[in-house]
């Protein structure tokens, strides 16, 4: 019989620490709303499932490590069937020193203890429960960031009413795919849910707040319930964004977040609610290590960038796009001196890293995730080639890689492309990503090998 518990735990940090998300250095000065580790915890009597979701803008292996050894030794939940992930709120706490932004080391420790709390308090929790899973399409929400301009470059966020746009190069997946969880007595305990959006925004970029993921949490509160919590994950957002550039919707900033968050948490709710539920949904989860190659560094790229550097007078306008990396849409050039600093960090770097690729189920819904901030098409080619009933592909979890564009992107160039700890991946690991994704998912699928001797 299915067992599920659920919680939620603060992981607001103190005020006056860095704020991630933009490329200039803010403190926080107040906090708009509370941030949050909510823990969905699954049990089946032979397996055992946790489901992580913080309020940050993105997670390091070594946190997520650092949790994941607590919650085995407390939980008896190994590192394998736990999925820590983040939601991309821009108004939360430097986690991993992108952009030069050092993060707070005793909150990161402060940290895995709470994400540990919430998964050990879940399993306090666990009561028989059943699952209903499905899908609905939202209208308004998700766009394509990345265009393609009269002068035939593809330019990233190219603005509001742009008369130079001729229309986005790529895809969105507008499908909220969501997982109810409900008692025995059908009152709900939890709502999961994925989007493939990658945040909204709000009013205040020195207030720290959790952006439209909590206003979808309180939604589902209360909609279904003060009891049920509500966790939304970001999907393969990495070139999609709520940026409508006819603007057919005026509101922006915080009311915006609640209208698309009010829209989402509607979506979650019709796509579950008229679906079976299940009191029998098998678990299962596999974690393998998946290396990544760090994209090569020219010896021209290192001595643009120390001269760049060493200049006072800044950047030349030649500057902004003479990297290697940098195809059609120049960088910034208020931006450049950051680049410069970024490709000695990367030079610095080894030249391949170890991330995961992890797979789950409950039943027949499954659940990828993937570490990287993740192109939409790769997140597309996921869910057509599971082998599972309904599939969601969270991103930003377990580990973070940056950027993850397609190849076809890289050859457009524009900012998810230009080298970066934020995006440091070389061309083709989303492309192996996906084959290794499929791969796990179809040995998840089969089960467990037979033991012939048995």
């Amino acid at each position: 019989m299915l067992q599920a518990g659920a919680s939620v735990v603060t992981i607001t940090p103190p005020l006056g620490g860095p704020v991630a998300g933009l490329f200039e250095r803010r403190e926080a000065v107040t906090v708009a709303d509370e941030l949050f580790a909510r823990a969905l915890v699954f049990d089946d009597g032979r397996t055992r499932l946790a489901l992580v979701l913080c309020d940050l803008i993105c997670i390091s292996g070594a946190s997520v490590g650092a949790a994941r050894d607590r919650i085995a030794a407390r939980c008896n939940i190994p590192a394998s069937h736990v999925m820590i992930s983040c939601t991309h709120t821009h108004t939360g706490p430097a986690t991993t020193g992108l952009l030069g932004i050092a993060p707070n080391a005793p909150y990161l420790d402060w940290l895995a203890g709470q994400i540990a709390d919430a998964v050990a308090i879940a399993c306090t929790r666990l009561i028989p429960a059943r699952v209903a899973y499905g899908a609905t399409a939202v209208e308004g929400i998700c766009f394509n960031r990345r265009f393609r301009m009269r002068d035939d470059t593809v330019v990233f966020n190219p603005g509001i009413g742009n008369p130079d746009i001729i229309g986005p190069v790529g895809p969105t997946d507008p499908e909220v795919t969501a997982l109810l969880v409900e008692d025995e007595a059908g009152r709900p305990i939890a709502l999961w849910a994925n989007l493939s959006l990658h945040y909204v925004g709000t009013d205040d970029p020195l207030a720290i707040s959790a952006d439209y993921y909590g206003h979808f949490a309180r939604d589902v509160s209360r909609t279904l319930g003060p009891e049920c919590i509500g966790l939304l994950t970001n999907g393969t957002s990495g070139d999609i964004n709520n940026v409508d550039v006819t603007r057919a919707v005026e509101e922006q900033g915080t009311t915006r977040a609640r209208l698309v968050a009010t829209t989402v948490a509607a979506a979650a709710i019709a796509a579950t609610m008229m679906q079976r539920r299940d009191g029998e949904a098998a678990l299962d989860a596999r974690t393998v290590p998946f290396p990544v190659a760090r994209r090569p560094i020219t010896d021209g790229d290192v001595r643009l960038a120390e001269a760049i550097l060493a200049d006072p007078a800044g950047p030349t306008p030649t500057q902004s796009s003479a990297f290697s990396f940098v195809v059609g849409q120049p960088i910034p050039a208020h931006q450049v001196r950051t680049y410069a600093d970024e490709v000695l960090e990367l030079a610095r770097m080894p030249d391949e890293r170890t991330t995961e690729v992890q797979v789950m189920c409950v039943g027949d819904f499954a659940i990828v995730a993937l570490s990287g901030e993740i192109f939409v098409e790769f997140g597309l080619a996921i869910k057509a080639g599971s082998p599972f009933a309904r599939t969601a592909v969270v991103s930003l979890a377990n580990d973070y890689i940056g950027y993850i564009p397609t190849m076809e992107a890289f050859g457009q160039g524009g900012y998810e492309t230009w080298a970066a700890r934020s995006a440091w991946p070389a061309p083709g690991t989303g492309e192996r990503m996906v084959k290794e994704t499929l791969a796990q998912l179809r040995e998840l699928k089969s089960g467990p090998p037979v033991d012939m001797q048995a």
